[in-house]
């Protein structure tokens, strides 16, 4: 009997599975981002801005079962302007400077997909396309003419490369899934080019059916949430000339919160991060380092009581960094602001696996310190399939 519900159990879920790669379904992916900064030094009245658009797309439509066809876009531009204020001949002029750069990616595909539920496996293969352009635009003082005068500078490229992938996806919907996958040039694939993300599958067969409401242990209230992160690296450079070069950076972000009633959690993470570098030339030797420190409070609210609900997330960071080098002692602040939207998954009875689906931040640093003297602003907009995924972890009440 048992073997008989097994069985039973197994077809089922590979007919679902099944389904999916179905003649006729599609699949989209991908994501947005725009990033803004401006910066004002005061000390040679420069004000430097920027724009920094990217673009990664991911399409295909089944063309026969488990036989995908698709391509792949991905774009990344930048856009920077730089100006300040001199004084020549005695009368006040402008040097400026405008770089703008696009590069962009179109790799066709074709992948084969197989059954394991509930998991999927696929491999592809395909052709990468690249072209890339940058064109740089001064306003330079020529001092033979004492006069300002237009420097241009093109380049453009392109590249053509094999694409090889092979990858996994777990459904969490009948339209949402977590896709994990490598890719590379040739082969073996590259362990370094790995990526996760969601896929919308598309189809008329494909009819996403409402989620069971259910008792979410992990958002109770009264219950704790534990995440957070850590890094460490060293690196050495010996030179010819006998020169060593040694960098060393530190970084940890515990992070606690508290769900104040069902559903709605406020926290507090606390990022700490020391950085060193020194160089033994002796034209001059030089060394250096830097700690910073930062507060971070937040709020997060989950929708629903489903397995896999939406989330907000409000946040706001002071942080501090101390910069020491041999000619003195620097000190930075910070502030910045930051809400998002995602998805959240809860996996078994104490974690949660969240990723982004929209985020938006803004980060003000000033800066006093004699060399500088620089107000920065940067802002940035994201939104797409592709985001990060943290992991929560969910300290329960007893029964």
């Amino acid at each position: 009997m048992e073997k008989r519900l097994c069985t039973a159990v197994a077809l089922l879920l590979a007919g679902v599975a099944g389904a999916q790669t179905q003649k006729g379904n599609g699949l989209i992916s991908g994501d947005v981002s725009i990033d803004y900064s401006r910066s004002n030094f005061q000390q040679n009245e420069t004000t430097q801005r920027g724009w920094e658009p990217v673009l990664n797309l991911t399409a295909g439509r089944f063309v026969a079962d488990n036989w995908l066809l698709g391509i792949a876009v991905s774009s990344q531009s930048t856009f920077r302007k730089s100006e300040t204020s001199v004084l020549i001949n005695q009368l006040q002029g402008t040097l400026s400077q405008r770089d703008a750069s696009i590069a962009v990616i179109t790799t066709p595909f074709v992948r084969r997909y197989w059954q394991f539920a509930p998991v999927q496996v696929f491999a592809g293969a395909g052709l990468s396309v690249g072209v890339n352009g940058n064109r740089l635009t001064d306003r330079e003082f020529d001092e033979l003419t004492q006069q300002i005068i237009p420097v241009e500078q093109r380049n453009r490229g392109l590249r053509i490369s094999p694409h090889l992938e092979a990858g996994a996806n777990y459904f969490l919907t009948n339209r949402l899934a977590l896709q994990l996958s490598i890719s590379a040039a040739s082969l073996p694939l590259s362990v370094g080019s790995v990526s996760t993300g969601l896929v919308y599958w598309t189809g008329a067969n494909r009819k996403n059916k409402l989620q069971p409401t259910r008792k979410n242990v992990q958002t109770k209230r009264d219950n704790w949430l534990v995440e957070g992160g850590f890094h460490a690296g060293r690196a050495s450079t010996d030179f010819p000339s006998g020169n060593t070069e040694k960098s060393a950076g530190y970084s940890i972000s515990p992070s606690v919160g508290y769900f104040i009633s069902e559903r709605n959690v406020l926290g507090i993470s606390v990022p700490v991060g020391f950085g060193s570098y020194e160089n033994s030339s002796p034209i001059p030797p030089n060394s250096s380092a830097n700690w910073s420190v930062g507060i971070s409070p937040y709020f997060q609210h989950y929708w629903t009581s489903t397995r896999l609900t939406p989330y907000t997330r409000a946040s706001t960071t002071y942080s501090t960094l101390e910069y020491k080098t041999d000619s003195g002692i620097n000190k930075r602040n910070s502030l910045s602001a930051e809400g998002s939207i995602g998805l959240a998954y809860m996996a078994g009875q104490r974690l949660i696996i969240e990723t982004s689906l929209a985020n938006a931040s803004l980060t003000y640093r000033p800066s006093n310190d004699s060399e500088t003297d620089a107000k920065l602003w940067d802002a940035r907009l994201s939104g797409g399939l592709r985001g990060n995924f943290a992991i929560r972890y969910a300290l329960t009440r007893p029964k």
